[in-house]
């Protein structure tokens, strides 16, 4: 009787042994690491050298002239003047020549038959045009002009006989080109002075006898 027992025991063991599943080890699948692309080094552009703009060439100005042909151009030449009114005086020589570095231009001034001796009212400035006393237009060589004028002076003695040399000078010097009257009448003369372009003279007065000195620049 045991060993039926035992029998049915033993059966029932295998029996169990077969119904049971064998256990299925996982083994857990590697996990794989995402691919990391290598970054794609892209080259910099490097821009061209950008040159600087080519500047246009720019014409040369124009000279425009300042003034009508004839007549001084604009420029500062202050006037410049002197003297007394209660001397007089007349016009006795008038003298231009050129020296190394100017033209000079000499009133020479003797006594006159009324009135004190000595340097008369003087007045020297640029001027455009001169009209003469009868109102006509005088013509005086040059590109540019001065007038000089003296008050309290004649350029002829009682018996109205010119003092002067002459009332127009023309001479060969490398500025003052011509030195005319433009007025001799009641105590005023006024000349003109026409030079080959614009400079401004220095002016000084001398005595004995008395004289105006207008020194023109030129090259030396």
């Amino acid at each position: 009787m045991k060993t039926r027992h035992g029998l049915l025991a033993a059966l029932l063991a295998v029996t169990l042994v077969a119904c049971t599943e064998p256990a299925v080890v996982l083994t857990p699948t590697p996990t794989v690491a995402p691919t990391t692309a290598a970054p794609t080094t892209t080259a910099a552009r490097t821009a061209p050298p950008t040159q600087p703009p080519t500047p246009s060439p720019t014409p040369a100005p124009t000279a425009t002239p300042t003034t009508s042909p004839g007549s001084s151009p604009n420029a500062a030449c202050p006037p410049q003047s002197g003297g007394s009114a209660s001397n007089r005086a007349v016009i006795t020589a008038i003298r231009i020549a050129h020296n190394p570095g100017f033209d000079r231009l000499v009133f020479e001034l003797g006594p006159n038959s009324t009135g004190t001796y000595g340097l008369p009212p003087y007045a020297i400035q640029i001027a455009n045009s001169f009209v003469a006393t009868s109102g006509q237009a005088v013509q005086v060589a040059g590109n540019a002009f001065f007038l000089v004028r003296l008050d309290n002076t004649d350029a002829h003695d009682q018996n109205g006989k010119v003092t002067v040399s002459s009332t127009d000078y023309k001479p060969n010097t490398p500025l003052i080109k011509e030195v005319r009257v433009v007025e001799d009448f009641e105590a005023v003369n006024r000349w003109a002075v026409g030079l080959d372009h614009l400079v401004c003279p220095s002016v000084l007065t001398l005595t004995n006898p008395v004289r105006i000195v207008l020194d023109f620049p030129t090259p030396p």
